[in-house]
C-alpha cells in the first residue's frame, strides 16, 4: 500500500511540475519586464537565398521586389506583446512578423511609411489584453506597396514586456477629465467637466443634464459623475470616420451599398479595432489604431492607421488626428467627418454662430426642435466662428461645444430626441450629433490630419474659451 501510495504522490508531483512550467509563461505575462521602449539592435537577421547582392545594394538597403523574408537567427526565449522598429524606406512596406506564441506560430501584419530619415515604428501583438504574449520572433516578410520595386534599410528591431493596461483609460487636468476605450479603437469616450457642478436629474421617467440640475429641477440627482460623451455603441463617441470607395467588395449597412468606410471605434457589428500604440503622461493620451470597415466583418480589418493625440490645455481638450491609409483602393471624392461628435442626448439645444461678424460677441443662433438628422434631410448650418455645441433646455444651461479651426460646415440632428432614460445617459441609445463635413479626396499612400478642441459650460463660456484658442 505504501509502494502506491508513493507511486500515486510523485505521478501527482510530477504533473505539478509540468502544469507549472506550462503555467509559468501566463503567470509571468503578467509581470510587466519593460516600461522604456527604445529599438536597439537586439536581433540579428540574416538571409537565406543563394546571393545577398542580389537582395542588398552598398548602403545596406534591403531591395523589395517580391515579398521578402529575413530570419531572426539570434533571436532568444523572452515574453512579449509590444515590438519595434527602426528604419528607412523609399516606399509604403507592408510587413508580417511571425513569432512563437505558446506552441504555434502567429503571424500578423503592419505597415510602415516612406520616410528618409531613421523612423521608429512600435506596435502592440495581437490579442495583447487578452494576455497572450509571444515568446520569440522568427520571421520578417517584407512587401512594397505602392512601387513594383523599393528600399527599406533596418536599424534596429526589438521586442518588449509592456504592462497590460486596463480596458479604460483616464486623465485630468484643469477642470476637465478625459478617457478612451482601448476596445474601441481609442476614440475619446468619456469627458467629464470637474468645476460646474454637472449632475442627472430624473423629471417624470425623463433624464436631464444641466449644472445644477438638482436645483433646476428641484429634485434629487440621480448622477453626479457625468460622462457628457455618448458611448451607446462603436458607431457614437468623438472619432475619427473616412468614407472612400464603392469600386471594391464593400458591405451593407442599413440595406445600403456601404462605402469603405475605416472608423476607429470599431464596425456595425460591435467588434473592437485594433490597439497599435498607446502612451500616457500627465494630461496627454496618444493613442494609434488599425480600424475595422464599418460595414464588414472584423475579419476585414483595414489596412490603415489612425492616430489621435488628445491633451487638456487652455480649458479644453485639444486633440490632432491623423489617418494613413496603405489599401491602394482606388481614390473617391468623399464629404468626411472630421470628427464624428456624439455627446449625451439631454443636452438637445443647438447653438452656433450663423453672422457674418466672428468673434465680436454677435448674437447666437439656436435650434431647439432638431429630429433625426437623416429624417430632417441631413441638415448643415455654416458658422463663421467655426464652432458649434448642445447646451440644456435654460438660456444659461450647460453644454459641450466642438470647433474645428477654419471649418465652417457643420451636419447635425438627434436621435430619439427627448427619451433619455439611463442614469448614465452616456450609455443610452438617445444621443445628439455633429459631424464637421468637409470634402476631399479619399487616397491611399497620402496622410491626412486635423485638429479639433472641445469645451465645457454655458454657452458665454464656450464661445469665450474657443475664441481664445482662435486668436492665439
Amino acid at each position: 500500500m505504501k509502494k502506491v501510495i508513493k507511486i500515486i504522490l510523485a505521478i501527482v508531483g510530477a504533473l505539478a511540475v509540468i502544469t507549472l512550467l506550462i503555467l509559468s509563461p501566463y503567470i509571468a505575462s503578467f509581470i510587466a519586464t519593460d516600461d522604456e521602449f527604445k529599438v536597439g539592435n537586439d536581433y540579428e537577421m540574416v538571409f537565406t537565398v543563394s546571393s545577398i547582392n542580389d537582395i542588398i545594394d552598398d548602403s545596406g538597403n534591403y531591395i523589395i521586389d517580391n515579398p521578402l523574408t529575413l530570419y531572426f537567427h539570434e533571436a532568444d526565449f523572452k515574453l512579449f506583446n509590444y515590438y519595434g522598429i527602426s528604419y528607412t524606406a523609399d516606399c509604403y512596406v507592408k510587413a508580417t512578423l511571425t513569432y512563437q506564441r505558446g506552441f504555434k506560430e502567429h503571424s500578423e501584419e503592419f505597415f510602415l511609411e516612406p520616410s528618409d530619415k531613421s523612423a521608429d515604428f512600435y506596435s502592440f501583438t495581437d490579442d495583447f489584453l487578452e494576455a497572450y504574449k509571444g515568446t520569440k520572433p522568427l520571421t520578417l516578410t517584407l512587401e512594397a506597396l505602392n512601387s513594383e520595386s523599393g528600399k527599406i534599410k533596418i536599424d534596429g528591431f526589438s521586442v518588449f514586456n509592456r504592462e497590460i493596461p486596463q480596458q479604460e483609460i483616464f486623465t485630468e487636468a484643469d477642470n476637465l477629465k478625459i478617457g478612451v476605450d482601448l476596445l474601441w479603437g481609442g476614440a475619446l469616450s468619456y469627458v467629464e467637466d470637474l468645476n460646474s457642478d454637472v449632475e442627472a436629474v430624473n423629471v417624470d421617467g425623463k433624464i436631464k443634464v444641466d449644472s445644477n440640475a438638482s436645483e433646476r429641477y428641484q429634485t434629487k440627482a440621480v448622477n453626479k459623475n457625468v460622462n457628457l460623451i455618448n458611448r451607446n455603441d462603436t458607431g457614437r463617441l468623438v472619432q475619427q470616420s473616412y468614407y472612400g470607395t464603392l469600386d471594391y467588395d464593400h458591405g451593407v449597412y442599413m440595406e445600403n451599398d456601404w462605402r469603405y468606410n475605416p472608423v476607429q471605434g470599431g464596425n456595425q457589428y460591435n467588434d473592437h479595432s485594433k490597439i497599435i500604440d498607446l502612451r500616457v503622461t500627465d494630461n496627454e493620451i496618444y493613442i494609434k489604431c488599425r480600424p475595422l470597415d464599418w460595414a464588414k466583418e472584423k475579419e476585414f480589418i483595414t489596412p490603415s492607421y489612425m492616430e489621435a493625440w488628445y491633451i487638456i490645455e487652455n480649458g479644453a481638450v485639444h486633440t490632432t488626428c491623423r489617418f494613413v491609409d496603405f489599401s491602394g483602393y482606388p481614390e473617391a471624392e468623399c464629404s468626411q467627418e472630421i470628427p464624428a461628435f456624439y455627446c449625451v442626448a439631454p443636452l438637445e439645444s443647438f447653438v452656433y454662430y450663423a453672422g457674418d461678424k466672428p468673434w465680436t460677441d454677435d448674437k447666437l443662433s439656436y435650434e431647439k426642435d432638431l429630429i433625426f438628422w437623416p429624417d430632417a434631410g441631413y441638415p448643415h448650418f455654416y458658422s463663421k466662428e467655426n464652432w458649434a455645441a448642445f447646451t440644456g433646455e435654460f438660456d444659461d444651461s450647460f453644454g459641450i461645444g466642438i470647433y474645428v479651426p477654419d471649418e465652417e460646415e457643420f451636419l447635425t440632428g438627434i436621435y430619439e430626441r427627448g427619451n433619455t432614460t439611463n442614469e448614465d445617459p452616456s450609455k443610452d441609445g438617445p444621443t445628439s450629433y455633429i459631424a464637421i463635413t468637409k470634402t476631399r479626396t479619399f487616397r491611399s499612400f497620402e496622410a491626412f490630419s486635423y485638429e479639433y478642441y472641445l469645451a465645457t459650460g454655458n454657452t458665454t463660456e464656450i464661445r469665450d474659451t474657443f475664441k481664445e484658442i482662435a486668436q492665439q
